[in-house]
């Protein structure tokens, strides 16, 4: 009911699928949850290999509510149809990384 409001403290770390988490463990998953978002923003923002070119090699950088992180990466054209690209982000949470290939016909 309003003003009936309590607080629950010194609640231990939850540990089996039925436990209840505290704020600390709440906190520690958006905190991997906003460093995977600007890592994967990092990646995004490295640019793709030029037309006419063979081979990038390039860097972003990414944020997302107070988290940074830092992207290197690579793409090539191998042959007139077939582009491969592959990079890693990090944060201070974790590290991401991806890699992909597209045909064009």
């Amino acid at each position: 009911s309003d003003g009936g409001e309590r607080n629950i403290t010194n609640v231990a770390n939850g540990w089996h699928d039925t436990d209840a988490v505290n704020f600390r463990q709440l906190r520690e998953v958006a905190r991997y949850a906003y460093s995977g978002i600007a890592a994967a923003t990092a990646l995004a923002m490295i640019p793709d290999v030029d037309a006419g070119k063979t081979f990038s090699i390039g860097v972003g950088t990414g944020g997302y509510l107070g988290y940074q992180a830092v992207a290197v990466g690579a793409s090539a054209r191998i042959g007139q149809n077939l582009k491969v690209r592959l990079g890693a982000g990090i944060s201070a949470a974790s590290t991401t990384w991806g890699a992909g290939a597209s045909y064009s016909w």
